[in-house]
């Protein structure tokens, strides 16, 4: 009985800390959230629970689209993320910050494939790091991870590649690497590769090779980018970070050296591996996309504010590290080479978030919905304050219309289209599908609802329901010539923000009931004495059983989606 206790304890610990976190956005990666997750999911397993690939998440409210969401995970790893997600045909594949590769499979959720990643040397990394000298120095071996996963079929090549940091344990470097695996065209599905480590062609290896840094981390694989796209002239689009090596806190390894591949967007040969430097002085680009015109975009971690979306062209040069419209970390003005916070001197971001929202990938949309076709998806990080969001991105052109914030509540590590889908990896290890959901107005789901209940006089309740929204609103809050009447029923008699009451209608008190209504309705100078409120020429019977009804139907005031 005490072991059983015990388990029923720390189930409700578990089960209510999971809970709490993700809805009120607090589940962001520290050691007792991880400890109670996991805690969470052994517990539920043995209640026989549902498992989060089968607990659907609350409705994701933005301007235009409703979202209905359903979350996927996998075993907790550490909380520094990674990975990417890519679309193969109709199939959606993932790369953990591991190099494990999953399909998502409907109804299922994710599946691991045989495809076996290349090795990146982070065992080689953990025992050079427990070596004299280099024990000396800060070590975060978990920090050398793969960054990307792309799917390519063109007439040069077919198959995937992955990006990836690596660590060259007999020269002790470390950089970026692009590897591709071939897939005939015979192979239409993912689970019908298997693969190992050595049939990869190492595509890409960023050099030189690089030395650890002499203070702080020694290796900061969270500045190394790493992400990547396919653009239309069979290029692929690259970011290769700066490691930390800034100039700042380290030597500068040549962010804007035009013979250096750090710090830079690359266009690479996908038969040569041939790099070419479109531009430079980059920071930690988090995500790269080419747009349905065929335009370059990608998104960078400043530092203290200055996250950037920037618009690439070839021979630019974005300031990193001579400017910045980020400060230090500790507040003081950024050694810029112009005045704190311009950014006059060199190429000017497109869109710049202050604070920061730790961007840390991005996505082109076509196809999906005509308010969002043409534009960006950028998935952030940083606090619930500030990040943990998407951010759909408008642009014309070079210019940002608007960039509009859609709350998630969790760190959003990847964003990738997946048809008429949106697929989000959520640090530290979850799935989050985003399938679009009609939107009824408060008017049209309680009409809705009285074509099932009141059939026979639905169409005359719903004449009076139109003829009452010439002067009344059926949104929360929103007040016309007359107050809203979102929620009526239970609410105050003038108990809302509306400032045309009648002083009739304020003397008469109490609430809204189903009878109080319909005797207003049916005579209003009756029932306020000297209200504005005009009669409707009702009569008793079953449209104004349907009219109530449909009105007590009406009250969204619960629905968080509509406090957008």
């Amino acid at each position: 009985m005490r072991f059983i206790f015990l388990l029923v304890l720390i189930g409700l610990i578990g089960a209510s800390g999971f809970g709490y976190g993700y809805v009120s956005g607090e589940r962001n990666g520290s050691f007792a959230d991880r400890w109670v997750t996991r805690i969470s999911r052994n517990i539920d397993e043995l209640r026989g629970v549902p498992t989060p690939e089968q607990r659907a998440v609350a409705r994701i409210e933005s301007t235009f689209i409703r979202f209905r969401g359903t979350i996927y995970g996998l075993p907790d790893s550490h909380y520094t993320g990674g990975g990417g997600l890519t679309v193969w045909n109709a199939n959606l594949l993932l790369v953990d910050k591991e190099g494990t590769i999953w399909r998502f499979e409907d109804g299922e959720g994710l599946r691991q494939t045989r495809i076996v990643t290349p090795e990146h040397g982070d065992d080689a990394y953990a025992e050079i790091a427990r070596t004299p000298p280099y024990d000396q120095l800060r070590h975060k071996p978990h920090q050398l991870r793969y960054n990307d996963i792309l799917f390519v079929d063109m007439p040069e090549f077919r198959g995937l590649l992955i990006s990836y940091n690596f660590f060259d344990a007999d020269r002790i470097c470390y950089g970026n690497r692009i590897a591709k695996l071939s897939i005939p065209a015979s192979i239409t599905r993912p689970q019908d590769v298997e693969s190992t480590a050595a049939d990869w062609e190492i595509l890409f290896d960023s050099q030189p090779c690089l030395p650890f840094r002499p203070s702080g981390t020694a290796l900061e694989g969270i500045q190394a980018g790493g992400r990547m796209d396919l653009h239309p002239d069979g290029r692929i689009i690259y970011s290769n970070g700066d490691f930390a090596l800034d100039g700042l806190t380290a030597p500068d390894i040549g962010l804007m050296d035009p013979n250096s591949v750090y710090g830079k967007v690359l266009a690479i040969d996908i038969e040569t591996g041939e790099p070419t430097v479109l531009a430079s002085g980059h920071r930690n680009i988090g995500g790269v996309a080419i747009d349905r015109n065929g335009e370059i975009w990608t998104v960078e971690h400043g530092v203290r504010g200055g996250d950037e979306l920037n618009h690439i062209k070839p021979g630019e040069n974005h300031g990193w590290p001579r400017e910045s419209m980020g400060t230090l970390y500790s507040g003081q003005p950024f050694p810029t080479d112009g005045v704190v916070g311009r950014h006059d001197r060199y190429d000017r971001p497109a869109f710049a978030w202050l604070p920061s929202a730790a961007p840390a990938s991005l996505d082109a949309i076509d196809d999906f919905h005509p308010a969002w076709d043409g534009g960006l998806l950028v998935g952030a990080l940083s606090s619930p304050l500030y990040g943990q969001s998407l951010y759909h991105v408008r642009t014309e052109g070079e210019t940002v219309v608007f960039v509009e914030r859609i709350r998630i509540g969790r760190r959003v590590r990847y964003v990738q289209q997946w048809g008429d889908r949106i697929a989000l990896w959520l640090d530290p290890t979850d799935l989050l599908i985003l399938e679009q959901e009609e939107r009824l107005d408060p008017l049209g789901s309680a009409l809705a609802r009285l074509n099932e209940s009141h059939a026979d006089v639905a169409n005359e309740a719903v004449a009076t329901l139109r003829a009452c929204n010439e002067c009344h609103s059926f949104e929360q809050h929103v007040h016309m010539a007359g107050p809203s009447l979102n929620g009526v029923i239970g609410r105050n008699v003038a108990g809302t923000g509306f400032t045309g009451y009648s002083e009739a209608l304020r003397a008469v008190g109490g609430a809204w009931t189903a009878d109080r209504l319909k005797a207003y309705l049916l005579d209003p100078e009756s029932f306020a004495p000297g209200t504005v409120m005009p009669s409707m020429g009702l009569t008793e019977g079953a449209e104004l059983d349907a009219l109530v009804s449909a009105l007590a139907d009406m009250d969204t005031v619960n629905d968080e989606h509509l406090k957008y």
